[in-house]
């Protein structure tokens, strides 16, 4: 059994952690944020196939690009309703 992880579960692990911390930056935040989501989701699919280790770096992966989407998309509406004086 191979003890190293699938490649891409630690990419989405990456991905996810870095959409958080680079939120501020707009398009780069989004982007990474989608691409630790669809790459977390490849890896658990190729996970499932294969038997290999790295479940968690996936389903953290995921999570964190969930989190590092949610917080733009959050802050923008905050700032559209601040800004129109809706609130």
């Amino acid at each position: 059994m191979n003890s190293q992880a699938n490649v891409k579960t630690l990419y989405s692990f990456v991905t996810g952690i870095l959409s958080i911390i680079l939120f501020f930056l707009p398009l780069v935040g989004i982007l990474l944020a989608l691409a630790g989501i669809v790459i977390g989701v490849m890896g658990l699919k190729e996970i499932n196939k294969t038997g290999e280790p790295g479940r968690g770096y996936a389903l953290t992966g995921m999570i964190c690009g969930t989190v590092g989407l949610l917080i733009p998309i959050s802050l923008g509406i905050l700032a559209y309703f601040f800004f129109s004086g809706s609130i």
